[in-house]
């Protein structure tokens, strides 16, 4: 299309700037000092997904003798996957009569369940609607597309559609109805530290990427001869503001312009934000190393610089790797929950300095749970139902959600006879109950759930 300067809609630049951020690179965002550090109007839900299927049983065991004897008949020491009742961190839900202990490297989640910051929702998974053995096994009753299949459970649990045919997440769909919510500013409502994923996928919002080891300018050029590295970026960063600065003569060119300028632009907003050396929530990642504990402390990083991004509802998504332990599990998961625990202790601890601890909640999503029974090799295979943690000042913490399976092979609980669990808890009543607390309306339910409706109590209570 020939002419000059070509204009660009609002709606057009919004579109094009999000496709932008999809890229892994940044949207545009304003900066504006005026508003509050401490604005009360704020709050993220972050998703943290524990890929390949958690053993929940060996995550939290029955604490109490009988239940605990029931555990060490099924997973005796001679599995390798037994744990000591000794080493196991005790928690005394309210609800219930019966003690649970927590694994033993998971001291900073039995801290924050002892401090009613941290709820668990149990046997909680992907259904079609409720569900029950006998129904199951006569097969009345619809379930979810390939069960026990990891890249079909983990597409069912991120598309909240059990059939395998959506593409779109209820991250995403949360993100698009939350647009709104957020006026004056171009950031994504949604940021993955984990690259793309059906959960962060919209229909009419893409996410923002930001890689583990963030970086966002026209660094890392070497040390050509006559002149240093820094120099020699600078200069090559002057060369590209130079060239977007010519005659434009189509609208491709204004975009890619556009798209230059507004990624540059970015830069100088969003990089002091991850890079910020007196950032007050380093000193709570400063002795942690994993995955999952870089991509908290970017999360936590952002909501600091939430002045320069303008935002008031957010979404947030992290993945940590490793759980599918089909054979030598125990020093695997050991530390695999250690990570997980240390990271999400520094994370609270950070949103507390932050002042927002009551603002942000997390969340846990596994592919599946893993079979009661032991594997041969010293592992487990892939289950149905499973625990989920909440964790956030506005969480309804110290005690249990949802219902605990009873822990008999080929019990009532049990699809076959390995001690994988029926869920009695869905995605739909787990995921409204949280996105009710972040602002998503009833009746925009059904748009982020499209199967609410096969189950009755979508409030489970577990959110202030």
């Amino acid at each position: 299309m020939p002419g000059n300067q070509l204009p660009l809609t609002s709606p057009q630049r919004r579109r094009l700037l999000k496709y932008f951020a999809a890229t892994g690179l940044l949207a545009t965002v304003e900066r504006n000092a005026a508003l509050a550090q401490n604005a009360p109007d704020y709050k993220a839900l972050v998703c943290i997904h524990l890929a390949g299927g958690n053993d929940g049983e060996n995550t939290l065991i029955r604490h109490d003798n009988a239940g605990y004897q029931n555990y060490a008949a099924i997973r005796s020491p001679a599995s390798a996957i037994n744990i000591p009742q000794a080493q196991l961190k005790p928690i005394q839900p309210r609800s219930l009569a019966s003690p649970f202990g927590f694994h033993p490297a998971c001291a900073p989640l039995q801290t924050l369940f002892n401090q009613n910051k941290l709820a668990v929702v149990a046997n909680m998974g992907m259904l079609m609607q409720p569900s029950t053995k006998p129904g199951l096994k006569a097969q009345g009753a619809r379930r979810p597309a390939n069960l026990f299949s990891h890249s079909d459970q983990e597409l069912a649990l991120h598309s909240g559609d059990g059939t395998g045919f959506t593409r779109v997440g209820w991250g995403g769909r949360m993100a698009d109805k939350l647009d709104a919510a957020n006026p004056g500013t171009l950031f994504p409502v949604l940021v993955s530290t984990s690259g793309m994923s059906v959960f962060t996928s919209g229909r009419t919002s893409i996410p923002l990427a930001v890689p583990l080891f963030p970086g966002f300018t026209l660094y890392g050029s070497g040390n050509p001869a006559g002149l240093d590295g820094f120099q020699y970026d600078v200069l090559r960063d002057a060369a590209l503001r130079e060239i977007l600065g010519q005659k434009l003569t189509n609208t491709y060119d204004l975009a890619a312009r556009l798209l230059s300028e507004e990624g540059l632009a970015a830069s100088s907003v969003v990089q002091p934000i991850l890079q910020n050396t007196t950032s007050i929530v380093r000193s709570f990642f400063a002795n942690l190393g994993s995955d999952i504990a870089r991509e908290l402390q970017t999360i936590a990083l952002l909501m600091e610089g939430r002045v320069e991004t303008q935002m008031k509802r957010q979404v947030f998504y992290a993945t940590q790797g490793g759980y599918d332990t089909h054979g030598s599990q125990a020093g695997q998961h050991h530390n695999l929950l250690s990570d997980l625990s240390l990271a999400i202790e520094a994370f609270q601890g950070a949103l507390a300095a932050l002042g927002i601890a009551n603002n942000v909640t997390s969340f846990t999503l596994s592919d599946f749970g893993r079979a009661f029974k032991p594997a041969g090799n010293g592992g487990t295979d892939h289950g149905w139902g499973n625990y989920a943690f909440v964790i956030g000042g506005a969480v309804r913490g110290g005690d249990f959600y949802g219902t605990v399976p009873v822990p008999t092979l080929d019990g009532p609980n049990d699809l076959g006879k390995e001690g994988r669990w029926i869920p009695t808890t869905s995605l739909e009543q787990y995921g409204a109950t949280l996105t009710r607390w972040l602002g998503i309306a009833d009746a925009d339910l059904p748009y982020v759930f499209p199967n609410i409706g096969a189950f009755a109590n979508t409030n489970m209570g577990f959110m202030n």
